[in-house]
């Protein structure tokens, strides 16, 4: 398992409640949308699994 810091590029609501957030950094660990990723939060216990929605070299998409 690797771990990686992101940096927050876009947060924008989809809809009243659905968001869609783009995250820049070190993408090589995904290999397929669908995969699962990580989310921790200083200050927060427990990790949320999220699906990936999109990935370039740069970029991480979630929908949540």
């Amino acid at each position: 398992m690797k771990q990686s810091l992101f940096q927050i590029l876009r947060n924008e609501a989809l809809t009243d409640t659905v968001w869609k957030m783009v995250l820049s950094g070190d993408t090589s660990a995904i290999t397929a949308p669908g995969q699962f990723v990580n989310i921790r939060l200083d200050g927060l216990f427990l990790r949320r699994p999220i699906s990936v929605c999109d990935y370039d070299e740069t970029t991480l998409t979630i929908v949540y």
